[in-house]
């Protein structure tokens, strides 16, 4: 990274209650030169701020005695502190605990798994964005509605905008990777549906001549035999079990007499279920649908669905795990030559989750004062809010998939080039004041900054630009300033 030596003795203070995550993190930190300190909590972190005044905090949401969001209050309400940044980072990606670390006063997010580089970027990112204005009443804030509730945003935060988009193109990749294990999971449906078709005609050959008897299980081997027939069923046998098994989705075996043969690992770890748990069909429903009202009916809808030919359309079902947690599937029976099914559970809550913090990040993102664009790494326009659509005269459905080209001057061009080919290197270019053309030909003053946008490992795969109005922000700043003198006046 070009920009970490700048930082080199930034005194930074780790919030964490679990130990290994914090010698990791001060690992990353300590290698690029920051001093790093420890607190196992937030009452104790706050006593070491008080001593020590790092430039730089880092903190875990969920921890004993005071957890992430209260110090984050306590730091940004106290004058002597609220100028110190607070990076939160955490596991939770819920759209409401994303939501409340920014109102807390967060001012930036660094979701786990991590990778250094992300880490270090976001510090010095966050290090170099501007200090927040004093609050001094007229301190603008985004209004976001969720589940009912109005939260506030502080707007004038320029790192707002930036965590934003960031998070967003975060749901949109796990939107796209949920839709591609659905997909391999389709093909090995398929397949693994006409490897047993296949496995059970032959077996029914082998049954008929005297060579083998029963049929087939999941859990169980089928055993060496004495043929070379067995021997090739029991490695088919062994092969199927190993897709299931190596499966991203809950997969389970019901046979003709409503007795569990198979639950992979993932149904064990996602319901919480064993064999032992629910031996038989009657077992399970009378445990997963044991906290719903609606229970007598679920269990007469599970079973015609598990009639149905697989091409009728599957009901969603509100399965409640050992740990009394209830997810929303979707089940998908796929019917066996000896009578059997294999059955398919699709959790829907896990995609539901990230098309509603898509959309509420959506809404976010287009509410923003500032002006927020979207690029792939070429400058080619992928995305365009309402904010640059006022700015720039452009609606998004014109100008996106335009080279950024549009609004820049022709003798600027150059210079954005040679800006673009930095940060798909991974450098931020941060907060300079620059000239773009508006639809009608007329010149704006803006303060840009540009920003590369990362995949969970690390990849660059886009540019992230946030523009502000250069003459509404002194309008801004002179308005402050006067409400500062009349409040001291006072």
């Amino acid at each position: 990274m070009t920009t970490q030596n700048q930082n080199s003795g930034v005194p930074v203070l780790i919030v964490e209650d679990s130990r290994t995550q914090a010698e990791y993190l001060k690992h990353i930190l300590e290698c690029e030169e920051y001093p790093v300190q420890i607190a196992a909590d937030g009452k104790e972190a706050l006593e070491k701020i008080k001593l020590t005044q790092p430039k730089i905090i880092l903190t875990d949401i969920i921890m004993p005695e005071m957890d992430g969001y209260d110090l984050c209050r306590a730091i940004k309400r106290n004058k002597d502190t609220s100028h110190i940044p607070v990076i939160l980072v955490t596991q939770l990606f819920d759209p409401a605990d994303l939501i409340k670390g920014l109102e807390a006063g967060a001012d930036n997010i660094i979701i786990k798994p991590f990778e250094p580089e992300h880490v270090l970027s976001r510090i010095v990112s966050t290090l170099q964005s501007p200090v927040r204005p004093d609050s001094d009443g007229t301190q603008p804030t985004l209004e976001v509605s969720l589940e009912g509730k109005t939260h506030h945003i502080p707007a004038s935060h320029f790192q707002t905008p930036a965590i934003l988009l960031s998070t967003y193109e975060h749901a949109l990749r796990k939107n796209t990777e949920l839709q591609e294990a659905h997909d391999r999971l389709a093909a090995e449906n398929e397949n693994l549906h006409q490897r047993i078709a296949n496995l059970e005609q032959e077996r029914g050959k082998n049954v008929a001549s005297g060579n083998l008897s029963g049929s087939l299980h999941f859990p169980a081997s089928a055993g060496t035999g004495t043929s070379g027939q067995s021997q090739t069923i029991h490695m088919s046998e062994e092969r199927f079990r190993l897709i299931a098994e190596l499966s991203p989705i809950p997969l389970s075996v019901i046979d003709s007499s409503h007795n569990f043969r198979f639950l992979n690992n993932q149904f064990e770890k996602h319901f919480g279920y064993t064999l032992e748990d629910i031996p038989t069909e009657k077992d399970w429903l009378a445990t997963a649908f044991r906290t719903s009202a609606r229970s007598k009916n679920l269990i007469q809808i599970w079973k015609q669905t598990l009639e149905c030919d697989g091409d009728e359309p599957h009901h969603k079902f509100p399965i409640t795990g050992k740990d009394g947690n209830v997810h929303q599937v979707e089940i998908s029976p796929i019917p066996l030559p000896d009578g059997g099914l294999f059955v398919v559970y699709k959790d829907l809550l896990d995609k539901r989750e990230s098309n509603r913090l898509r959309s509420i990040l959506e809404s976010i993102v287009n509410s923003s004062n500032d002006a927020i664009i979207g690029k792939s790494l070429d400058g080619t326009i992928m995305s365009w809010n309402k904010a640059a659509e006022r700015y720039y005269g452009y609606l998004a459905e014109e100008i996106t998939g335009k080279s950024i080209d549009v609004i820049v001057p022709p003798e600027l061009r150059e210079q954005l080039a040679l800006f673009l080919k930095r940060v798909s290197g991974g450098e931020t270019i941060d907060r300079f004041d620059t000239i773009r053309l508006k639809k009608d030909g007329s010149r704006i003053e803006v303060c840009v900054t540009l920003s590369p946008i990362r995949n969970d490992d690390g990849q660059i795969i886009g540019i992230s630009t946030i523009a502000q109005n250069l003459a509404e922000r002194k309008k801004y700043e002179v308005s402050r300033m006067f409400n500062q003198q009349v409040l001291h006046r006072r």
